[in-house]
């Protein structure tokens, strides 16, 4: 499984900052997907609800890697980073 986290400025919480994670995997033809907003409690980062979560079926191994690697593309071009600020 590969994490990905990102952290924005949103004036509505009382931090002034808002922290989202992004976790992908892929088994065989199958590439699953969780995302959702997290809290960093002691250095340690704890989802705050339920993740949600999206699951592809694909004909071939292959396509399944493909779509994997583009959305990670995807994701790192949005801002995502594979460690958190606070751990580079």
């Amino acid at each position: 499984m590969k994490i990905f986290y990102f952290m924005g400025r949103n004036s509505q919480t009382k931090s002034g900052v808002s922290w989202k994670t992004w976790k992908i995997e892929r088994q065989g033809r199958r590439v699953c997907v969780w995302w959702g907003p997290v809290s960093v409690i002691q250095r340690q980062v704890a989802p705050t609800g339920k993740l949600q979560t999206k699951c592809w079926r694909f004909p071939s191994a292959s396509a399944a890697v493909a779509f994997e690697a583009a959305r990670i593309r995807s994701k790192l071009a949005g801002g995502y980073e594979r460690k958190p600020k606070w751990r580079s």
